[in-house]
């Protein structure tokens, strides 16, 4: 998993949005297990599951694919 995400910031953004596991993993159609097990350290996301998550949230996500930049809410 890229660093763009972490189980610390993870944390925090559900926090920021007054969201819990269970509403987070509502609204990014994952599993609440998955988010629990990133947010504890004990699993990994792939990036399509931190693509999910971050766009459930409303972060802006940017990719650099040979050298062109594709960006998306």
């Amino acid at each position: 998993m890229p660093q763009m995400l972490t189980p610390h910031l993870l944390r925090a953004m559900r926090g920021i949005k007054g969201w819990s596991q269970v509403e987070l993993a509502e609204r990014a159609k994952v599993t609440a297990n998955s988010i629990a097990a990133f947010e504890t350290g004990k699993r990994d996301l792939r990036l399509e599951t931190a693509d999910k998550l971050l766009r459930a949230l409303g972060v802006e996500i940017t990719y650099r694919v040979d050298g062109t930049v594709i960006s998306g809410p």
